[in-house]
Formats: structure tokens, sequence, C-alpha cells
């Protein structure tokens, strides 16, 4: 039996795709799991959760109680419209994602204080309410010194984000004066373009696939549950929880695969550069829809291909 559970994350309940993305990964993961949003089917090994898809980590710590087993050295969780790269199995994925007992992989950061990003997610961090109504949760995180420290044994910065982050310019005049009439003070805070520290140490990150380690599974969960619970956007709270709790995170740069996510033109990356996808999507043409001739003739140097949306595609293997 394998020592890592593969743990498939599903933002809707796509009760279909269950049996495809079973069929897809039995052959090389021994131990599979199914997190469905509302499941109300009879598959032993698919976990009901109840949690609103933006926040996902929610499902993660919601099935922890479900997946979890003493034997597992680590969780492989991946998005269901995530194709994993089928050289990657039980037996050697520790190998090609560099891992060891002690180390959990993201397939990479995204501060949100960097200037160079132009990702939309950065106003979510700084409205971010860590004393949210009806939620308590004051004992249930690090102080803001300890997640300091957790972020620099780690290597990373802690930063104030600037206004120009924080509020996208304007892209004429007509957007900046609908600004001012919203926000009277609007003019002065652009013109000065101060920096505000964070209401807690946050990070960014792709992530619809990550492994966690059996050595900070249960921090790592609860972290996810706890930012899940006070509404923190999936791809701030689920990296920030994994520096909260893990010893050493691998990441893409570090390894010979590169994931590849395929976006529609016009819609920005998520790699935290300020570019957008120029016809990313039109890639999978060459695979005719077809899920079969993805898996046979899958690019060798991609560690993923997302999203691959099922419904569109011939899922006969």
């Amino acid at each position: 039996m394998g020592k890592v559970a593969l743990i498939i994350i599903y933002n809707h309940k796509f009760d279909k795709n269950i049996d495809i993305v079973e069929n897809l990964y039995k052959n090389r993961f021994s131990e599979i799991y199914h997190l469905v949003p509302f499941y109300d089917g009879d598959k032993s090994n698919v976990i009901p959760v109840y949690e609103n898809s933006h926040y996902f980590q929610g499902y993660v710590a919601q099935g922890f109680k479900s997946y979890f087993k003493e034997k597992y050295e680590h969780y492989f969780f991946i998005g269901d419209d995530l194709i994993l790269n089928p050289q990657i199995n039980e037996n050697n994925y520790t190998e090609h994602l560099k891992l060891n007992n002690s180390t959990c992989f993201l397939p990479g950061f995204i501060y949100l204080h960097d200037k160079k990003s132009l990702w939309g997610r950065v106003q979510d961090a700084f409205k971010y309410n860590i004393n949210l109504s009806g939620v308590e949760i004051k004992n249930e995180l690090p102080t803001y010194d300890d997640a300091v420290s957790s972020f620099k044994k780690l290597g990373l910065e802690v930063k104030p984000v600037s206004f120009d982050l924080i509020h996208k310019k304007p892209n004429s005049i007509f957007s900046f004066a609908k600004k001012v009439i919203r926000d009277k003070t609007y003019i002065f805070k652009y013109l000065i373009n101060k920096n505000y520290n964070l209401p807690y140490p946050m990070v960014g990150s792709y992530s619809d696939i990550f492994v966690v380690s059996a050595d900070s599974i249960r921090l790592f969960t609860h972290y996810c549950g706890v930012f899940a619970a006070t509404n923190l956007f999936v791809e701030i709270g689920l990296p920030t929880a994994m520096v909260l709790s893990a010893k050493k995170i691998i990441t893409e740069k570090e390894l010979q695969f590169q994931g590849k996510a395929l976006w529609p033109d016009g819609y920005a990356r998520m790699d935290g550069s300020s570019e957008y996808a120029k016809d990313d999507y039109k890639e999978l043409e060459k695979f005719n829809y077809s899920l079969k001739e993805l898996i046979e003739k899958f690019p060798e140097n991609y560690l993923y291909l997302h999203p691959i949306k099922l419904s569109k595609w011939n899922t006969q293997l």
C-alpha cells in the first residue's frame, strides 16, 4: 500500500468527474480520496465538504479526519481539473518533487508587496479581518511576531504593501472620478502612495497542487480551517497556512518540471507577473480534446496542465 494519499479537490459538485479522475490515477496511486462539495453519494473514498470554493482550504480542514492515516508520509493534493504529469506516481513523487519526510511543496510564492505583480488579490489581504464577527480565532493562529519568524525561517519577506497595489491605478479619467466619488480622500492617498502593513503576515501562491508532509499536516489543516472561517481567499490562506506549519517548502523553481497554467486570452496569470495570457488555452487543441491523447503525448517537461475542463473532453482512456 502507498505511503502517500492522493487527494483530489473539487471546487464544485461534479460527481460525474469522480470516476473519470479515479480511473486516471488509480494505477499510479493506490490511496485516493476525493473532497467534493455537498456530496451525498455512497463512495467510501469520497468525502463531503461544506465551504465556499473561494476558500477551498476549508475543504482540506473539514476532510482531515477522513483522509488522515498514520502510515502516510505525505498528502498530495491536486484539483480535479489539473492533470498531473503521467510520469509521477506514488513510488517516485518524492524524487520528482525533491521531497523528504519533513518537506512540503507549493508551486511558488507571490509576494503581496511586489510591485512587479498586479495581482488583484492584494486587496483581499489588505481587507482581511482577523477579528471577523462570529469567529473567535485570536488563540488559533501564531502571534503576528511569531508568524513573521516563520516567514523568515523559510527565507520569505514580510513588507508593507503600497496603496497602488491595494487599489489598482484607474485606467481612465472616468474610473478615477468614480473612485473619488466613493472616497473623498482617494486623491490624497493616490498622491502620497502610502505603504500599509497587512493585518497579518501573508503570502500568495498558485494552490491547485500542493503536498503536505506528515509532520505538518495537523497544524496545516488547522490553519487552513481558521483562514477559511475568516473568509481569506484560498490562494492567500492556503500558502500562508503552509508557511506557518512547514519546516521546509520546495517550489517549482527547484525542480526539473515546471507547471503550466492555461488561461483564455485576457486572463491575468497566477505566476505573479503583470503579463496577461495570450491564447494559452489553445495549446490544448493539439490533443484534440482527448484525455487519452493528452496522457499519451503529455509534454515531458510539464509538472501539470491546468485547467482541463473534463466536461468538454473525450474522457475515454
